[in-house]
This record gives C-alpha cells, structure tokens and sequence, in this order.
C-alpha cells in the first residue's frame, strides 16, 4: 500500500506542474498526451489499490498459501505501474523531474528497485502462470 501512496505523490507533482507550466501557449494539462498520462495514472492507480485490497482479502480469507497468485500479482503490476507513473511525472516536470527539486528521481529508484527485492518479475510470471494454469484444469468458474 506505500507504493500507492508513492504513486499518488507522483500524480499530485505531475498535476500541479501540468497546471502551472505553459508551452506553446498552453497549459501543459491542455495538451492531449500530458491530460491522457494523468487519466492513465489515476487509472493505473485504482487498479493497483484494487488488486492490492483483493490480495489483502485473499490473505485473511484464504491465508498467506492461499493466496499465492494473488501476492505474486501485485508483486509484478504495481511496481511496473508506479514505475510508469513516476516516469510520466518526470517527463512533465522535464529536466527538473530529475533534479533536487522534485523526489522523483529518488521515488523511480525506490519503485524500480521493488521489481527486484522480492524477486523479479519472471519469478513471479512464472508462478502465476503455474497456478492460473492449475486452476484452469480444475474447470471453469465464475471469478469477479
């Protein structure tokens, strides 16, 4: 869950500098390609709480065995997607996003590094492939 506050952080740098910063006498927000990465980061982000929210329930209803797949999922997606959001936020700030100024540089490092301290992405790829795999044989069922 810290890393979606993370994301939020970056989403709130990369709003405020769309709103504050003119180019080509425009806001950035009005430019189509700045507006769009700011509704993919508010999307990347819901999706990630809600992936985390499913694992933490998976965790209490069906313990930490249980919920293997569910673990290994947020493992992969919200590294990746806090990773892209941060990498937005840098691309709106522009040369300042990596600079003092701004804990971006500092936020890329910390998230990028997430997609390898519990194991990198394949490692996980793998086991959710392996028990997506397994739960197919059991048959199809209805999942929401």
């Amino acid at each position: 869950m810290r890393t979606v506050g993370l994301a939020e952080r970056a989403l709130q740098i990369m709003c405020e500098r769309a709103a504050q910063r003119v180019a080509f006498r425009k806001k950035l927000h009005s430019h189509e390609v700045v507006a769009h990465g700011i509704a993919e980061s508010r999307i990347a982000i819901e999706e990630i709480r809600l992936l985390t929210l499913k694992a933490a329930h998976s965790i209490d209803t069906l313990g930490s065995a249980g919920a293997r797949k569910e673990i290994a999922m947020i493992k992969v997606a919200a590294p990746r997607a806090i990773c892209k959001i941060v990498d937005r936020a840098i691309q709106v700030c522009g040369g300042a996003g990596v600079s003092q100024d701004y804990p971006l540089a500092n936020m890329y490092a910390v998230t990028r590094t997430l997609r390898l301290a519990d194991g990198p992405d394949e490692v996980h790829l793998s086991a959710i492939a392996k028990l997506e795999l397994e739960d197919q044989a059991r048959g199809p069922r209805a999942r929401m």
